[in-house]
C-alpha cells in the first residue's frame, strides 16, 4: 500500500465502531491538513490522527459529533417496528447498518419488507385464494377468487379468472368506431380496460369487468394473449378441472354447450377478439362484431398476481 497509510478512528468514545467498518485507505497527509489541531483530548474522548500526536476533540458536543460520525459510516437504522426483530451486526450509537426482520418479512432495498407470497404452487388450473395462496382443492375458511389461467414468471404477472361469467349476453361496444385499443399482451389487460371505460358506458364489457369487485383486487377484461394462452387443449382441460372443483361454470358451457369470452383487444373498427369454446373442449380465437348480442357472449374478469 504505497504512499498510503491505514486510517483508523481511535478513541474511547468510538471504540464501539467495528474496526472493519472504520478502516479505509487515504493518501498520506499531515495531521493539520486533516483537521487535527489538539495535542490531547480530555479523557481521550476524541479521534486521534493516524500518524502523529494530534487529536480532534469532541468537546461539549460529543454526542452530536458521535452521531454524525455514526451516520457517515452508514449506521442510520433504528430497526424498530412490527416488521423488525432487531439490529443486525455491530451497533453505533444504538443504530445499525442492517436489521434483522421479523417472520414474514425480508431485508430488501434497505428495509424490512413483507415477503411476497410463494407463487410456485399457482399453476394453470389451480384455485387462487384471497390470501395469495393456491390449491388444487376447494378449501373452507378461505375466500376463493378464481382459477389461474396464466402462470407467473420472473418477467410476467400471473392472471386469475372468475370461475363463472359475471354476465352473459352483453355487447362489447360501438360498431364501426375505431378505439385504437389493440394491444394483445397479457400485461395490457387492465390498461386496455381503463381506456375503454374512459370512452363511456357504451363499452359495456369493459365496464362490467371494471366494476366487478372481489378480494380487493383490480379486475379487468382479459386481453387477447390471456385468452390465447388457454386456447390449448391441455391448459383448457386443467382450467376447466379447476373450475369444476370450485363449483363454477366451465368455459364453453354457458348456453347450450358454447361460450364466447370477450377480450379487451380490438381487431378493427367493427370487430373485437374473443375466445370461442364449446363444452367438448374445441376452442379458438376469432373476431366478432362489437355491438352483437347473443347468449353465448360472456364477460369473465381477470386480475394480475
Amino acid at each position: 500500500m504505497s504512499n498510503t497509510k491505514l486510517f483508523l478512528l481511535i478513541g474511547t468514545s468510538l471504540s464501539f465502531i467495528p474496526l472493519t467498518v472504520n478502516a479505509q485507505c487515504v493518501a498520506t497527509q499531515d495531521c493539520a491538513t486533516l483537521g487535527y489541531t489538539e495535542t490531547s483530548c480530555n479523557g481521550g474522548k476524541g479521534v486521534k490522527c493516524p500518524f502523529g500526536n494530534k487529536w480532534a476533540c469532541l468537546g461539549a458536543n460529543e454526542e452530536e459529533v458521535r452521531n454524525k460520525l455514526c451516520q457517515e459510516l452508514g449506521f442510520t437504522l433504528t430497526c424498530i417496528g412490527t416488521c423488525y426483530a432487531g439490529g443486525a451486526g455491530a451497533a453505533c450509537g444504538h443504530k445499525y447498518t442492517q436489521c434483522t426482520c421479523a417472520s414474514g418479512y425480508e431485508w430488501k432495498d434497505g428495509s424490512c419488507q413483507q415477503q411476497a407470497p410463494e407463487y410456485s404452487a399457482c399453476e394453470i388450473g389451480t384455485l387462487f385464494y384471497s390470501d395469495g395462496t393456491c390449491s388444487n382443492d376447494k378449501l373452507s375458511g378461505k375466500e376463493l377468487l378464481g382459477v389461474v389461467v396464466y402462470e407467473k414468471t420472473a418477467s410476467e404477472s400471473g392472471w386469475v379468472m372468475t370461475v363463472k361469467p359475471v354476465v352473459t349476453g352483453i355487447a362489447w361496444g360501438i360498431y364501426g368506431v375505431t378505439t385504437g385499443i389493440t394491444d394483445k399482451a397479457a400485461s395490457a389487460s387492465c390498461t386496455n380496460t381503463q381506456k375503454l371505460v374512459a370512452l363511456g358506458s357504451s363499452y359495456k364489457a369493459a365496464m362490467t369487468a371494471n366494476n366487478y369487485s372481489a378480494g380487493g383486487k383490480k379486475w379487468c377484461l382479459p386481453s387477447y394473449d390471456i385468452l390465447k394462452n388457454i386456447d390449448n387443449s391441455t391448459k383448457l382441460a386443467k382450467v376447466n378441472a379447476g373450475i369444476t372443483t370450485a363449483g363454477g361454470i366451465i368455459l364453453g358451457n354457458v348456453s347450450g354447450g358454447g361460450e364466447n369470452v370477450w377480450s379487451s383487444s380490438e381487431a378493427s373498427s367493427d370487430n373485437v377478439w374473443y375466445f370461442t369454446v364449446n363444452v367438448y373442449g374445441a376452442s379458438g380465437m376469432s373476431t366478432y362484431g362489437k355491438n352483437y348480442i347473443n347468449s353465448y357472449l360472456s364477460v369473465r374478469p381477470v386480475f394480475a398476481f
